[in-house]
């Protein structure tokens, strides 16, 4: 018996749990389409019995002539009116009924061409469709972007994303932002808070690669920090980078889950100090400074860690041959200790917690790096 209970009792609860579900974005979507068109019910019901009742009568008074009589019927209650067409509409009893159709069609059509419209173009049918479609489209995605929050420093990201090829969802609710986000023809983009649990996973947050915390408020940017940390706890599944006005506070927003936190004040300061240190006027300077901060599409480099149980350990460079494979250049190790090593040559060896700092074209890297990915 108490077996019984317990199951009954278990059941219970999942059931209970179901109905408490919270809807997904697609499906509330899928909801207010559906409330939107029931709308057209009444309206195109009252249409088809118009039509029905029109081409019933003129059969009867042609003498079963169901062409003319449905010609007959739509160019009445259409008001169009190119006479009487049909076989028996000459008459006073034709007439008669032609005028009482008229009166009651009349109405009943206009009306029902009113709401259509109402519907589809004046209300959110088509919208509704539209991010049906695109959620539908966005599932499929997968180690995409998600950039929450549509700015300026938003829009100078995604012109970069755009020029490599990378897919981006953005995440925006507000008028201004979403004008823009028109403006700059965004193929993805979801109308709703960005802090919001269902829109972060109608946005794939569970199979994205990177999410950009871009709102204007500081308090907006601690929220979709910590909703997206608490979906995707792992940190090396979801890198999530933002910007703070101090760095106090990206310190704060990095122990609530944020990767990186930039502070641009001191990043512009920075840079604006690097050019002047350097007395950047060369191609050499200034090419180093578009691949650090990927404004260079041509050149790319990146880091390739290998951990101590990697077959790469205790190899030479010359052994991997990176160069001749995937023409990706080693340029330099960064050792386990911080240690910069620039000075490499093929009979480098590779040690674990090694990390390789790589040199080529972003495809090649990229295939260089999923080929590893599997070793290390």
């Amino acid at each position: 018996m108490i077996n019984k209970k317990s199951k009954l009792a278990l059941i219970r609860k999942k059931l209970h749990l179901r109905k408490k579900r919270e809807k997904s974005l697609m499906e509330e979507y899928q909801k207010k389409l559906i409330d939107s068109l029931s709308e057209l019910r009444i309206p195109l019901l009252l249409l088809h019995f118009s039509l029905s009742f029109g081409t019933l009568g003129y059969m009867i008074l042609s003498g079963g002539n169901f062409i003319d009589a449905l010609y007959m019927t739509v160019i009445t209650i259409g008001t169009i009116g190119f006479g009487e067409i049909a076989k028996g509409t000459d008459t006073p009893e034709g007439r008669i009924f032609t005028t009482f159709l008229a009166i009651m069609g009349i109405g009943i059509f206009t009306t029902s061409i009113t709401v259509v419209i109402r519907v589809f173009f004046v209300g959110n049918a088509i919208n509704l469709l539209k991010y049906i479609k695109m959620l539908a489209e966005i599932e499929k995605l997968k180690d995409h972007v998600i950039i929450c929050g549509y700015s300026k420093t938003s829009a100078w990201f995604v012109e970069a994303l755009r020029k490599r090829r990378i897919d981006f969802v953005v995440i925006d609710s507000r008028e201004e932002a979403l004008k823009y986000i028109q403006l700059h023809n965004i193929k993805y983009f979801i109308p709703e808070e960005p802090f919001k649990k269902k829109a972060l996973l109608s946005a794939g947050i569970k199979r994205a690669k990177y999410l950009i915390a871009n709102m204007e408020d500081e308090a907006q940017n601690i929220a979709v920090i910590v909703t997206a940390r608490l979906l995707q706890p792992d940190r090396d599944a979801l890198f999530i980078y933002s910007t703070a006005p101090t760095d106090g506070t990206a310190q704060k927003l990095e122990e609530l889950g944020a990767n990186k936190v930039i502070v641009p004040d001191k990043l512009i300061a920075n840079r604006i100090f690097s050019y002047m240190l350097h007395e950047t006027r060369g191609y050499i300077s200034d090419l180093f400074d578009k691949i650090a901060y990927g404004e260079e599409v041509d050149l790319e480099i990146v880091e390739l860690s290998v951990s101590e149980k990697s077959p790469l350990v205790g190899k030479k460079l010359k052994d991997i041959d990176l160069r001749k494979v995937y023409n990706v250049t080693v340029i330099g190790i960064r050792k386990f200790d911080g240690a910069l090593n620039l000075t490499v040559t093929g009979d480098t060896e590779i040690e674990g917690g090694d990390t390789l700092l790589l040199l080529g074209k972003p495809s090649n890297i990229r295939k260089a790096l999923e080929f590893y990915k599997e070793v290390l």
